[in-house]
């Protein structure tokens, strides 16, 4: 038992307010205030310096003391920096020099009177999955284990001091923050038993390379005891490595492969797929089979099973199957969630709850083996993997493969990493997104009766997670059809539209589905030609360059002698894609100078994001890119005489086409017709 007199003489500092308190009993502590509960809770408060400078935490948090609310009698302890003066019930208070010193110092002296079973988790994929189900087979007993995924050193050291507990075991996840080079909290933590769960690309924005990280990973075995026992994945990059670091502080090194022929300690002898859930033929060494079902569809989670699965023989305790039918992890790791529309039922794959490489190709694969189950469209939507610095590039192409290998009949990207992606995978309807409201608008149309939609990317550094958490609701409201073979070919005739404006005020006179308006075509011409306008380009002869559409046939080849005005001219009748580089060439000097213009015209008019998502403006089935007929018209307010300086028409597009056509007293803005001339010929 530790009494509040026990931990000043543990910690030292000055202790006030005791008024004869000193014996009462402390049996939890907490750094984080909302969770103070008790007057047998001590309150680690965090110095606002202190703990940015040796926890890194961040240094916009406010100070602890901050935090304390003055009113509230129900703490039994407040351990800080600085006395607090002004709380309305007396609360004993040990004021200390540094307040993270003296919360290592206490953790430590915790954790070494604690003489139950500690496991140590740590991976770049699978470590909170593992250490959930861990828990969960474990759930006869009194188990503590992290709350959340926090998994920092500042974390690491709080469920040392929770010890204090005295639970039957304690699962404890620990990420590299906790174990780095900077200080290795696995030698405080002392586990009994340690495990990686795999090697894979992240943490490129603060690690080298892969081997880097995996140097990191086994400074966790440096914390076992002689007798301890190291548990490696048998199947991840360097596991050879990892075996060999954990048998220099160890000779108990277990491992795990999912591949029947693995000389590991746990293998699995077949893994069968069905609807929403997997069933193992699970082998040891000792030639004990048995069959498991998981209530998951993720091979990634058969790894991390059989982890938990050695741990338990390790603790020599039994496999619960009915605790491991019914585990289920967090909520967005590959979560099969059924949506009820206005006219039909469609599957959501929510796996948005992080992303590494190794974590993108398991959702893919576990995508793949559920596709059968589905009668609708198999849909793949991505968002970037995070964290992955200079080799970002390097590491999103080995996604290749293994999309045009994939059961889906659309793939659909976002994020920036992406785009060279999209470019090299052949044989696929896979586009790529500048925003998320153009992804969802056409989620809208491919998600049809009994679809199955994968969801996938980081968690942070991408909005992507933001399209997950919107996506179901908009689909419940859905009211689209889906009478289409072409998704593009549909979403053109979708998004007819115009507007009539009056020549002399500007102002509609008439609007027709304005609010469905898109195209699938961009309006680069457009923009280059309001540059034009912008820079006052003067009439000059030029010299036509080598452009890969130029053709004989078209009169457009490299050397041809053509003004400035002319080029400005054709572009105004869905011009051939030489004149467009032509033009562009003139007006721009590089592309980061053509996107800035394109970002200031955007900003300037308002107009919607995807506006241009390549030079020509041409259609593309991997570059998305859409406007509707109120950008059109925002342009018109701005250029309107311009826009007919060479022309009384401005025409965007191939098969379908927008633009606008001025008569004497109304100007008609449109988007997508095939034949505006002839559909507007009464105008």
């Amino acid at each position: 038992m530790l009494t509040i007199e026990k931990i000043y003489h543990i910690i030292g500092g000055a202790l006030k307010d005791a008024h004869n308190r000193e014996s009462n009993e402390i049996n939890d502590f907490e750094t984080i205030y909302k969770f103070v509960k008790s007057k047998k809770t001590a309150y680690f408060s965090p110095n606002k310096n202190t703990w940015a400078r040796e926890l890194g935490r961040n240094k916009n948090a406010l100070d602890g003391n901050d935090l304390v609310d003055r009113q509230n009698e129900e703490i039994g302890l407040i351990i800080t920096e600085s006395y607090i003066s002004d709380l309305k019930f007396t609360v004993p208070q040990i004021i200390v020099e540094d307040s993270v010193q003296a919360f290592k110092k206490l953790a430590i002296y915790i954790r070494n009177q604690y003489k139950n079973p500690v496991i140590a988790i740590t991976g770049s994929m699978g470590k909170s999955s593992t250490r959930m189900l861990t828990t969960s087979l474990l759930s006869d007993f009194d188990v503590l284990e992290n709350r959340g995924n926090n998994n920092v050193r500042a974390a690491i050291y709080n469920n040392m001091l929770k010890l204090i507990k005295n639970p039957d075991f304690a699962v404890i996840e620990t990420s590299l923050n906790a174990i780095n080079y900077l200080e290795n909290t696995a030698v405080y933590l002392k586990p009994d038993i340690a495990i990686i769960t795999g090697i894979g690309e992240a943490h490129f924005s603060t690690f080298k390379s892969v081997k880097d990280i995996a140097k990191i990973k086994t400074r966790i075995f440096e914390g076992l005891a002689d007798n301890g026992v190291a548990i490696v994945n048998n199947d991840t990059l360097y596991a050879d490595y990892l075996v060999d670091k954990a048998r220099e502080n160890t000779n108990n090194v277990l491992t795990y492969s999912i591949k029947k022929d693995s000389n590991a300690d746990l293998t699995v002898d077949n893994i069968k797929y069905n609807k929403g859930n997997i069933e193992l033929l699970i082998n040891d060494q000792n030639n004990e089979t048995d069959i498991y079902q998981l209530n998951t569809i993720s091979e990634g989670m058969v790894s991390n099973t059989l982890a938990s699965m050695l741990t338990l023989k390790s603790l020599n305790l039994p496999i619960k199957k009915d605790l491991l039918k019914n585990f289920k992890p967090f909520s967005k790791i590959l979560a099969l969630k059924e949506i009820q529309t206005k006219s039909h039922k469609l599957t959501l794959l929510d796996d948005t709850h992080n992303a590494s490489l190794p974590a993108m190709i398991n959702a893919i694969r576990a995508f793949n083996s559920q596709t059968r189950f589905y009668k609708g469209n198999k849909i793949i939507a991505l968002g970037k993997i995070s964290d992955l610095g200079r080799k970002s590039s390097e590491t999103h192409l080995q996604l290749v493969e293994e999309l045009e290998n994939c059961n889906a009949d659309y793939i659909l990207c976002k994020d920036t990493e992406f785009r060279q992606v999209v470019n090299k995978v052949r044989s696929k309807n896979i586009t790529w997104y500048p925003n998320k409201e153009l992804l969802i608008n056409d989620l809208r149309y491919l998600c049809n009766e009994d679809s199955i939609t994968l969801l996938k990317s980081s968690v942070t550094g991408t909005d992507f997670p933001e399209i997950a958490k919107s996506l179901p609701n908009i689909l419940k409201l859905n009211n689209v059809e889906f009478d289409f073979n072409n998704l593009f070919e549909k979403l053109s005739k979708v998004g007819q539209s115009y507007i009539r404006v009056n020549n002399d005020t500007a102002q509609i006179i008439e609007e027709f589905n304005s609010d469905m308006s898109q195209t699938i075509e961009g309006m680069g011409p457009l923009i280059y030609y309001l540059k034009a306008v912008d820079e006052k380009l003067e009439n000059r002869m030029i010299n036509m360059k080598s452009w890969p559409t130029n053709s004989s046939k078209t009169g457009y080849v490299e050397g041809r002698e053509i003004d400035t005005y002319t080029l400005l001219k054709n572009m105004t009748n869905s011009p051939h894609p030489s004149v467009i580089y032509e033009l562009a060439n003139e007006l721009f000097e590089n592309h980061v100078d053509r996107k800035k213009y394109i970002k200031h015209l955007i900003e300037k008019l308002k107009l919607s994001s995807s506006i241009a998502t390549n030079l020509t403006g041409r259609f593309r089935i991997k570059d998305r890119q859409s406007y509707t007929v109120k950008d059109l018209y925002q342009i018109y307010k701005h250029y309107k005489y311009d826009l007919f300086k060479f022309n009384n028409s401005f025409i965007l597009g191939v098969k379908y086409k927008s633009g606008f056509i001025r008569g004497e007293k109304e100007t008609i803005i449109f988007t997508s017709y095939q034949d505006p001339k002839s559909d507007f010929k009464n105008f």
